[in-house]
């Protein structure tokens, strides 16, 4: 099964338009530990972090059979 970034982490059957996707999810959770470091900017951090969500979810997809 294939990971679709546009997919919604915690989909609720009536509500599965609503929510973070897991792209979103994936970034947010990256930008947690890239911020608590002063020498990273805030535009860096969130290029970084959609980066690691994108490698992420290729990984995924790459390694499932």
């Amino acid at each position: 099964m294939q990971t679709n970034k546009d997919d919604h982490v915690f989909p609720i059957s009536d509500l599965s338009e609503f929510g973070l996707t897991k792209r979103e999810y994936f970034a947010a959770i990256a930008m947690q530990g890239l911020l608590p470091s002063d020498n990273v900017s805030l535009e860096f951090a969130a290029n970084a972090a959609v980066k690691c969500a994108d490698l992420l979810i290729a990984e995924l997809n790459k390694t499932e059979k």
